[in-house]
């Protein structure tokens, strides 16, 4: 019944498409403008959810990090593997988000 619905749904924009186009010939609108206004409600809407997941609190540590922490001043700190500043947190999310990076670790088969 769902399946249903939401074929009736679309079709219905499909309709009102070839409406607007057919008979009120407005191209430049359902052509140009209707399309563009999608793909930005689109990123604006995914970038406002990367934000929010990035912003929640976590529950309980999850280490997956396996670069060296800051610590010592002579030994050196993996910055983007274990971040300890703002860029290297943006920059490791942006690794993870993008690339999914945790998801192959320790992938090796025994």
């Amino acid at each position: 019944m769902k399946a249903l619905f939401s074929f009736i749904v679309v079709l219905l924009l499909v309709l009102v498409a070839y409406a607007g186009v057919a008979v009120a010939n407005q191209h430049f609108l359902f052509g140009v403008i209707i399309p563009y206004a999608a793909v930005a409600t689109f990123l604006i809407f995914m970038i406002y959810r990367i934000l929010k997941w990035g912003s929640s609190p976590v529950p309980f540590r999850i280490p997956t990090t396996c670069g060296q922490q800051k610590s010592l001043p002579w030994i050196k700190q993996s910055k983007l593997e274990n971040p300890s500043g703002l860029l290297g947190v943006a920059g490791r999310m942006a690794l993870e988000v993008l690339f999914f990076r945790s998801l192959f670790r320790n992938s090796r088969p025994s």
